[in-house]
């Protein structure tokens, strides 16, 4: 008689351990996941679960997750739960962020072109003016506020570029409702409580107020009488005269607010990290300011100008792989799929840890220390299959990723052609969560001098 082999068992999908009840949903709060995700991967591997609250979300890490997610994620995984209680917030049961598939496809034919990098290029002097503006009252001996100048700025700026208004009267409303609404709703970092208190309520309707009142002006005044070029509300308003069934006027609202959803978390906090690195690295900042002036040093750039600036370039591509604003992503899995070695079932909720591997290592050489020139011909670290991921991946790869790149890029040489500036040695980056991580209001930087006036970006 011969020994029969024992029956192979399936692999079982590892458990972080976390405290009782509550398990690991302290360490998923955006400013956290990304070393809370790389450490675990580095202990369990590709695959793995998490569990807070009573809910169990399974976590896909590392490059080889990157590489499937591109590959096979359209046909596993939808955003849908992720999102529908942010669209619900907004009296909608769908938008670009929250639908796959035909409808994505259509939100993103309408919505995208005024988010392209060509299209800043086109408007380029209107973004600038805006830093200019800003930068004015600045003088030496002053500190510059990091984190709420940058708010400040590129919200203003995807105002008159993308929607051609204005935020200045609105952006403390602005900055309460939005980001009240991802903490509640997507996040959940603030209890629904908070959608019930007079001023968030007060925010909400003055928010409301200024992206309907705008689309109230395109619909009196077209582009073409107007004497401007058609920009985000035109295209809206265009796609809902051709079909009318698709685009409701809730959902023109929406999209409309989607301008100032993507400025104020995501390019700003950006923007606000490199200026954290402007101060943390003085030795590299003789390049960067070399490469501003020459960028200015004939008027305004163009984007192939500022495309051709690679120390500034690669200073920006190394602040979004170590501070990317966009850690992870939320599906829900539609049919079970093999990854790793193990069995995703329906339904279950995952995260894609799309920045895991840009603390690894074996993507990037000695990953912790802050190094540009990874970036630089001969290295090019980032083109390892799934290395790098700051603007997430698949069919829901940011929309917005060649503005927000030409804005970071626009505004960190305006800023060094305009100032010397001086990080405090003293401080110690603190991150926060609002939704999307950014550095504290502690963060200032010293205006040593001022190089040239700010009037003169414009010149």
């Amino acid at each position: 008689m011969t020994n029969a082999p024992y029956p192979t068992s399936p692999r079982v999908i590892p458990t972080v351990s976390g405290p009782p009840v509550i398990g690991s949903i302290t360490q998923l709060y955006p400013h956290r996941l990304r070393a809370f995700l790389t450490a675990a991967y580095r202990e369990h591997g590709p695959v793995f679960n998490v569990t807070g609250l009573g809910q169990t979300y399974t976590v896909l890490a590392g490059p080889e997750a990157n590489v499937w997610t591109v590959k096979e994620g359209h046909r596993h995984l939808r955003s849908l739960e992720a999102w529908r209680p942010n669209d619900q917030a907004f009296g909608v049961q769908r938008s670009m962020i929250s639908v796959d598939g035909a409808e994505h496809r259509t939100f993103r034919r309408t919505e995208s072109r005024t988010y392209a990098r060509s299209y800043l290029g086109a408007n380029l002097r209107r973004a600038l003016s805006v830093t200019a503006e800003d930068l004015v009252p600045l003088r030496a001996g002053d500190d510059l506020p990091v984190a709420h100048w940058c708010k400040a700025v590129i919200t203003e700026q995807l105002a008159r570029v993308v929607v051609n208004g204005t935020a200045r009267p609105y952006l403390n409303d602005l900055l309460s409702f939005v980001q009240n609404t991802l903490m509640v709703r997507v996040t959940r970092q603030r209890p629904p409580l908070v959608e019930q208190l007079p001023g968030f309520r007060r925010a909400r309707a003055r928010s409301l107020g200024m992206v309907e009142a705008l689309i109230e002006e395109h619909r009196r005044v077209p582009a073409e009488q107007a004497g401007r070029a058609p920009d985000l509300i035109d295209d809206l308003l265009a796609a809902q005269a051709a079909d009318p069934a698709f685009w409701s006027d809730l959902d023109l609202r929406v999209a409309t607010m989607g301008a100032f959803i993507a400025g104020m978390d995501t390019a700003a906090n950006t923007l606000a990290f490199v200026l954290y690195r402007v101060g943390l690295h003085p030795e590299l900042v003789p390049d960067l300011v070399a490469e501003a002036d020459t960028a200015f040093q004939d008027g305004p750039p163009s984007m192939d100008t500022l495309g051709g600036l690679p120390h500034l370039h690669r200073f920006v591509m190394e602040c979004l792989r170590l501070h990317p604003i966009a850690p992870a992503m939320t599906r829900t899995v539609t049919q079970d799929f093999e990854f790793a070695g193990v069995t995703v079932p329906q339904g279950r909720r995952v995260i894609i840890g799309t920045t895991v591997p840009h603390g690894l290592d074996g993507c990037f050489t000695d990953a912790a220390r802050f190094d540009p020139e990874r970036f630089a011909p001969g290295r090019m670290e980032h083109r390892r299959p799934g290395a790098f991921a700051p603007y997430g991946l698949g069919t829901h790869i940011c929309a917005g990723s060649g503005m927000a790149e030409g804005l970071i890029m626009l505004n960190l040489a305006a800023v060094l052609r305009t100032l010397d500036l001086r990080g405090d040695p003293t401080y110690v980056l603190r991150e926060v969560a609002r939704p999307t991580a950014t550095p504290d209001d502690r963060l200032t930087l010293r205006v040593n001098a001022v190089r040239h006036p700010a009037v003169s970006l414009l010149a």
